[in-house]
């Protein structure tokens, strides 16, 4: 009996562990520097072409942003079909059990690689990270550079997206329960400013404002778990609630989809997926429910 207990109990305490990720939410060069050799590892350099050739992170493959985050019709920012990310995926070498880490020029770029890390997440992909404070930050940690132009072949096909992770326009106006954030920055959320693609100039309704800038340090590296946390708890956040994270197109919002959930552990969150440009476009959402209306900040 007592060692049928003994079993329950190591059983207990490993369950949470049994589905985690192979890699950590966010990894340093250090990191990235010690696993060079591991043969799951494939290495998502996303910066334009020309600064790939001019040198990047050894075995590092070359991805274009825009074959992630694509345009369908009017909107800027959209997951691309299964069959034409299938194909960018494989190009790079992706499989099933890769261990995978973004990389982007640095950490003013956080949004597009968080854009990138939950796209594959979104994919169905377990074990994707991302190199803090980006190719920057791999140079000033003095890492090997390389300009060979590195040629895999994967076999990962998307076989059906992870829609709790997603968030549309008609999920978004049903979510009466969900709490808000709204990622961009203080200007936007009060109406000051306003992206020429986005219809109305405020924020929506009840939304909170966390602007994804807040992430990262003045140098550019992420902020520790424990201040990220802290900023969520002061605005009242509950980890526990649903949470729907929007922005302009369905970049920056990524960047707090990606705290909260994989770095946070918040088990219920979505990313709006075209948000304002999205919302505010539809002229007959607006006359027929003016409660939706986009609201803007009156100063005195």
């Amino acid at each position: 009996m007592k060692k049928f207990l003994a079993v329950l109990l190591l059983a207990a305490c490993l369950a949470p562990f049994a589905f985690a990720a192979d890699i950590a939410p966010f990894v340093d060069a250090s990191w990235l520097e010690a696993n060079l050799s591991n043969p799951r590892l494939v290495i998502l350099d996303m910066r334009a072409p020309g600064d790939y050739k001019a040198g990047h992170v050894p075995g590092a493959s070359s991805v274009l942003g825009s074959t992630i985050y694509v345009a369908k019709g009017e909107l800027k920012n959209e997951v691309p079909e299964a069959d034409d990310l299938s194909d960018v995926l494989q190009a790079a070498g992706v499989k099933a059990d890769s261990i995978i880490v973004v990389v982007e020029a640095d950490g003013s770029r956080i949004a597009w690689a968080t854009r990138v890390a939950w796209t594959l997440k979104y994919a169905g992909l377990a074990n994707v990270g991302i190199l803090d404070g980006g190719y920057k930050a791999w140079l000033a940690a003095g890492k090997p550079v390389s300009t060979d132009i590195t040629l895999k072949k994967g076999d990962y096909t998307v076989k059906k997206y992870v829609y709790a992770y997603f968030a549309d326009k008609a999920y978004v106006l049903k979510a009466s329960k969900a709490q808000i954030v709204d990622a961009r920055s203080y200007d936007s959320y009060f109406g000051l400013a306003r992206q020429a693609f986005v219809a109305q100039a405020g924020h929506f309704p009840g939304a909170f404002s966390l602007p994804y800038n807040w992430i990262t340090t003045p140098e550019g590296m992420v902020r520790p778990k424990a201040e990220l946390e802290a900023m969520a708890a002061k605005l009242g956040l509950n980890p526990k609630t649903e949470t729907i994270v929007y922005c302009d197109s369905g970049v920056l919002c990524t960047s707090w989809w990606w705290v909260f959930s994989e770095v946070l552990g918040w088990t219920n969150v979505r990313s709006f997926d075209g948000s304002s440009q999205v919302l505010t476009a539809d002229a007959t959402l607006k006359a027929a429910d003016p409660a939706v209306k986009y609201v803007t900040h009156t100063w005195r």
